[in-house]
């Protein structure tokens, strides 16, 4: 069997992605493992399934990325679940009060101001995290960075998680891809940032994101080096 053959290629691409978005949703379980798992599966597939990495098993890769974020993860996952209470509670209260004063419809005006910075942070924060190594306040300061600095895009963004959301709860079944698919929609545009703000502050790259890209340059070696060697016996011959 040809593997390099694009239709075959396809369909590894489509595997991978179902096999990402079934670790990311088992790993979610919790609830307190989203924001790591997401994290995970945003790393899973910018690096292995589209990135330098691409071909190589993401089991591995995802297991690696999850422990890597799993404590900081957990603390986001903890301080959006407080965040998402506290703002449920009072969107709720504006609205109660919203048509009795003036007051009460600048607070339910307000609440949905604050609602709509929180969702354009809350699609940053894990793309963030796998991205990163800071602490958590500092994570959350680059999220509504990036949230802040392409506001379009961010709404953009809202609006295609919200879609993916519509999507699963109209087919269920989509559930096995669509995590993996909204990440690679959005993975592109948001990588571009992250290089730019990574070299305009001089910061330096992972440990796991300099040995992918030995590893990927010791790849493209060993391909120059099988290359040469066969033209050169060519040509011998």
């Amino acid at each position: 069997m040809n593997y390099n053959n694009p239709f075959i290629k396809m369909l590894e691409t489509l595997a991978n992605m179902v096999i990402v978005s079934f670790l990311w949703l088992v790993f979610s379980l919790p609830v307190l493992t989203v924001i790591p798992s997401s994290a995970a599966m945003f790393h899973t597939t910018n690096k292995i399934i589209f990135g330098p990495g691409k071909g190589n098993g993401v089991f591995k890769d995802f297991f690696a990325s999850f422990k890597d974020n799993l404590r900081q993860g957990i603390l986001l996952s903890l301080i959006i679940i407080v965040a998402v209470l506290f703002i449920a509670e009072g969107l709720w209260t504006g609205f109660q009060f919203h048509k009795v004063s003036l007051w009460g419809m600048a607070y339910f005006v307000l609440g949905i101001a604050i609602a709509f910075v929180f969702l354009t942070t809350l699609v940053h924060i894990a793309p963030v995290l796998s991205r990163f190594e800071a602490p958590v306040s500092s994570i959350l300061r680059m999220a509504v960075y990036f949230a802040i600095r392409k506001p379009l895009r961010s709404v953009l963004f809202c609006v295609l998680f919200l879609v993916m959301i519509l999507s699963v709860y109209a087919f269920p079944l989509a559930l096995m891809i669509v995590p993996a698919l909204y990440t690679d929609l959005i993975r592109g545009s948001l990588e571009k940032d992250f290089t730019v703000f990574t070299e305009e502050n001089g910061l330096e790259e992972t440990e796991e994101e300099s040995e992918e890209n030995d590893e990927a340059q010791e790849t493209e070696a060993d391909a120059s080096m099988a290359d040469m060697e066969e033209r050169f016996s060519k040509e011998r011959k």
